[in-house]
C-alpha cells in the first residue's frame, strides 16, 4: 500500500528525541525489569475484584452491585494496562515466560492471548502518524469532528473495530516467526478462565453474576477507558495533517482522573512511545527527566483528560478537517 508522501514517517518526526532526551546508557538502567512488581501488582488487582464480588455474594442487593461494578471495571482496566507491558514483553525477561503470565493471570480472563493480541498494538507504535496506522481511527479528527461523531466514538462505536483489528487484522500480517492461530495451550486458557468465571459467580452469586460484575465492567471501564485515554493521548484539535507532526502527549492528570483513565502511569504516555523498552514502574521517573530539557520542545504536556475532551467538544467542528489536498482527499 503506498503511503501518503505529504505525512512524514514516524522515525523522522520522533527520532530526534530517542536521540537526545535520554542517553543510551540511561534508558539501559531505566529498562531493567523487576517481574516482582508486575506480580505484585497483579495480584493487588486480583484481590480487589475478588473481594468486589464477595461483597455482592454476602450481601446481595442494588447498592452492592451498583458499588462493585465500578470497583471491578478500573481494576480490570489496570490489568488490562499491566497486559499492555505484557504486549511489549516488559513483564518478564523472556518472551515465553512473559506470553505465559500475561495468558495465564491477566488477559486469558479477557478473551485474549498475548502473542495474537500485541501484533496490533505493535502496528501501532511503529506506524503512529501514518495513514497505515490500525489505531488511527482513534485519533483521527475524521470520525469525530461533529459532537455526534464523537459521542458515537466515546459510547463504544468503534470497539467492534478494535476487537476485529486485533483478533482479525493483526493476524493476518503476522510473523511467519509466530504461530498466526490459536494453540490448545491458548485456547485451554481461554475455556479455562469462562469455566471459572462462570463456576464462580453461579454457585456464589447468580446466573446474571458474569455478565453483570465482568463483562460490563470490563467493556464501560476497561475497553472504553482505553479507547478513550488512546484518544486523548495523541489527539490534537486540529486537522490531521498537522496534528501528525505532533501526537505525543503526557497528562499530568490527578489521582481521580488517573484511576478510571491512566492507572498504572499510563499517564506517561510520550516516554513511552520513545522508549518502549521502559517498564510501566520507571515512566514517572523517564518523564521527570526529560521534561525540562530543551530538546523537549515540541512534547506536550496537558492537566487533565477531561479538561481535554471539553477544549476538543469546543473546537468542534474542526476547520479544514479531511478537506481535500494536491487533488487527493486526506483519508485515515
Amino acid at each position: 500500500m503506498a503511503e501518503d508522501s505529504s505525512v512524514r514517517r514516524p522515525e523522522t518526526v520522533y527520532q530526534p528525541y530517542r536521540k537526545t532526551l535520554l542517553s543510551a546508557r540511561r534508558i539501559e538502567e531505566l529498562s531493567k525489569l523487576r517481574p516482582a512488581v508486575a506480580v505484585r501488582d497483579m495480584v493487588l488487582c486480583w484481590c480487589v475484584i475478588v473481594c468486589a464480588w464477595a461483597m455482592v455474594a454476602f450481601h446481595t442487593t442494588w447498592w452492592t452491585v451498583l458499588l462493585a461494578i465500578p470497583i471491578v471495571g478500573t481494576r480490570a482496566y489496570a490489568l488490562m494496562i499491566l497486559a499492555h507491558d505484557g504486549m511489549h514483553r516488559r513483564l518478564f525477561p523472556g518472551f515465553r515466560a512473559n506470553d505465559l503470565f500475561s495468558d495465564l493471570f491477566i488477559v486469558g480472563s479477557f478473551g485474549a492471548i498475548n502473542r495474537i493480541n500485541n501484533r496490533n498494538h505493535l502496528a501501532h507504535h511503529r506506524l503512529l502518524t501514518l495513514t497505515v496506522d490500525p489505531d488511527r481511527y482513534k485519533y483521527s479528527c475524521l470520525n469525530k469532528n461533529t459532537p455526534l461523531k464523537l459521542v458515537g466514538y466515546l459510547i463504544g462505536g468503534h470497539v467492534a473495530l478494535s476487537i476485529w483489528n486485533v483478533l482479525v487484522g493483526s493476524n493476518k500480517s503476522s510473523a511467519k516467526s509466530e504461530q498466526r492461530g490459536y494453540t490448545l495451550r491458548d485456547l485451554a486458557i481461554l475455556v479455562g478462565w469462562q469455566g471459572i468465571l462462570w463456576t464462580a459467580g453461579v454457585h456464589f452469586i447468580g446466573w446474571w453474576a458474569v455478565p453483570v460484575l465482568w463483562y460490563f465492567p470490563f467493556f464501560s471501564f476497561a475497553l472504553l477507558g482505553d479507547n478513550f485515554r488512546t484518544f486523548a493521548e495523541h489527539t490534537q484539535p486540529e486537522p490531521d495533517e498537522v496534528g501528525d507532526t505532533h501526537r505525543l502527549i503526557t497528562f499530568d492528570s490527578n489521582p481521580i482522573e488517573r484511576l478510571f483513565f491512566a492507572p498504572f502511569n499510563m499517564n506517561y504516555h510520550t516516554v513511552h512511545h520513545l522508549w518502549t523498552s521502559i517498564p510501566y514502574y520507571n515512566l514517572p521517573t523517564a518523564d521527570a527527566e526529560i521534561r525540562d530539557n530543551p530538546a523537549a520542545v515540541g512534547l506536550e504536556w496537558r492537566k487533565s483528560y477531561i479538561g481535554f475532551l471539553i477544549r476538543y467538544w469546543l473546537s468542534l467542528p474542526i476547520k479544514g478537517c479531511g478537506e481535500r489536498r494536491e487533488g487527493k482527499a486526506i483519508r485515515s
